[in-house]
């Protein structure tokens, strides 16, 4: 009763706020009028002329979309990396200005605290780009901070429009429980995206020295670390070799998680840990008894040194430093991208086979669809030039230059038959002078990722090879991983408690483990505790929210 009575209170502030917002429009130079209007020799105008007047500034259709140049404050996150330039140099949004006709004034938030204080002040933008996690939009949607996208989309945005009628999924995602979308998301269908998280790398011009294949095996992935180890210090092999190296246990990135996949135990690193079976099912296989032949598998690697004992507190640098440094220090590894793209040293590997009558599987992404790309707020005084801002990044050229670079300079070249060629880049020309990547709401569909070629050199062009020559039939299918549902908030703030506890708990677990053993002594006290901290609630609010996903 209380959330609906929220909800209630919500939509009628929302309802005060965007009539405040139309009554803004008439401060200021006076708006067109999108009823009928009078010529000047006193006839009215065709309901055709009618339709192609602006409304609130916000052009009909073509360029630009704004009938004036207007000012738009764009809430965006500081760049993550040294090779990502100001926003306001990079070539991409200096033409979408130009196209737009709209002047876009960045407010930059240096972190999760800037941000944070964004939502508690309510302080905002008048649009933002992935901006806020799932709960403060959500919070912020129900204070009535957000303007609701629906009849926007509809009116505005033609491309949007048009991928959420052929996309269920994708739409469906987007909702929150009231039926509307606060939010566009990113959208990138490209197979070398969605299809495989991290590659299985091994130096193959080590297995060449000592004579070795890719091994295809566990035993035979033993026996190729410890001739690595066995080697070091001859050849290419360095005095201070790593033979296998993981990220943690069970990080997201460059974890351990892939050695439990070639078990034939499906699991993934994404946000909650879990996956779905064939039935529809919600399952959390971290617990399953199978999981301790792995376990005693790495175990046994790090008991003899054939992974390092500090791989369990490395940090993020150092991980890849030592993964992406060449020549390398390392023999075999999980990483996203190859630091080889010419593949002559590092290739990628298939998953191993611990022949126990499992099929041997590999990890795939559910990052098709990431949400919360695109925000209007209620301050803002234009939502329907904003809208149509997001429609025109949606255009395919748009999207495809704001990931890879702008066409006709070197990184992109687009055919007469409307294929696209990407060329190799550099980070530090890439980032800081051409494009924003993906950090704005690209929308990337199977049609446009079909016209993408990767050219020789790139690591899109490695990864795109590996995707479909070693592990097209290996990866975990995407039915099978937990989709973006969308959670009430009490879900969302219990799913919070729960899964710091457990995730903890497995964590610190696992890592003693393979640091002092245990495993077989030890794993019904762990499972025991894990149905004490709430695995069971945790399962459960995770099935209820997929059925109702389902259901919708």
């Amino acid at each position: 009763m209380k959330r609906n009575r929220l909800w209630k209170q919500a939509m009628a502030m929302l309802g005060t706020a965007v009539f405040t917002v139309s009554s803004a429009a008439g401060c200021g130079p006076k708006p067109q009028r999108q009823a009928e209007s009078s010529s000047a020799a006193g006839q009215t105008k065709t309901e055709a002329e009618a339709a192609s007047l602006a409304v609130n500034h916000a052009n009909r259709e073509g360029l630009p979309i704004a009938d004036e140049e207007i000012t738009l404050v764009v809430g965006v996150k500081a760049p993550a990396a040294a090779y990502q330039g100001p926003w306001q140099d990079l070539d991409w949004v200096k033409e979408l200005q130009k196209a737009a006709g709209v002047k876009l004034e960045f407010r930059v938030y240096n972190g999760n605290e800037d941000v944070n204080l964004m939502f508690t002040g309510r302080d905002y933008p008048d649009i933002s780009f992935n901006i806020g996690t799932e709960k403060q939009i959500q919070d912020a949607a129900l204070g009535g901070d957000v303007i609701p996208l629906n009849d926007l989309i509809d009116q505005w945005s033609p491309n949007w429009k048009r991928y959420f009628e052929e996309d269920e999924v994708a739409h469906k995602t987007c909702m929150l429980e009231d039926g509307r979308i606060y939010s566009l998301p990113m959208i990138r269908n490209e197979a070398n995206v969605s299809g495989l998280r991290d590659q299985w790398l091994i130096n193959k011009s080590w297995l060449d020295e000592l004579g070795l294949p890719i091994p295809s095996t566990t035993v035979e992935f033993y026996e190729t670390l410890k001739a690595f180890k066995d080697h070091g210090g001859q050849g290419s092999i360095p005095q201070n070799v790593i033979p296998y190296y993981v990220y943690g246990i069970t990080a997201n990135i460059g974890g351990a998680l892939d050695m439990f996949n070639a078990f034939g135990i499906r699991v993934s690193g994404e946000k909650y840990m879990v996956t779905v079976d064939d039935t529809g099912s919600v399952e959390f296989n971290y617990t399953d008894e199978a999981m301790k032949e792995p376990l005693l598998y790495l175990r046994r690697l790090f008991e003899e040194e054939l992974i390092p004992y500090e791989c369990l507190t490395d940090d993020n640098d150092t991980y890849l430093v030592k993964t992406k440094t060449m020549p390398g220090i390392v023999g075999s590894f999980h990483s996203r991208q190859n630091p080889d793209t010419a593949n002559e040293i590092v290739v990628a590997m298939a998953p191993i086979d611990a022949q126990n009558g499992k099929k041997p599987m590999i990890r795939s992404q559910g990052n098709r669809i990431t949400k919360n790309f695109f925000t209007i707020y209620t301050k803002c005084q234009y939502p329907e030039v904003a809208m149509r801002l997001a429609d025109l990044i949606a255009e395919p050229d748009w999207s495809v230059q704001a990931m890879y670079g702008m066409i006709g300079d070197t990184y992109t070249k687009k055919n007469e038959d409307g294929s696209y060629e990407l060329y190799p880049y550099s980070a530090d020309a890439q980032g800081a002078a051409s494009a924003p990547m993906n950090r704005v709401p690209l929308l990337i569909t199977r049609e446009v990722a079909d016209r993408l070629s990767y050219m020789d050199g790139s690591s899109q062009a490695q990864l795109a090879t590996a995707v479909a020559e070693v592990y097209q039939d290996y990866a975990i299918p995407s039915v099978n991983l937990y989709p973006g549902v969308i959670f009430s908030v009490e879900q969302t703030d219990r799913l919070a408690e729960l899964k710091k506890d457990l995730t903890d708990y497995m964590t610190n677990t696992f890592s003693t483990w393979m640091l002092e053993g245990g495993i077989e002594d030890g794993w019904e006290t762990y499972v025991k505790q894990m149905n004490d901290l709430g695995l069971e609630e945790y399962l459960s609010i995770l099935q209820q929210a997929l059925d109702d996903f389902n259901a919708r």
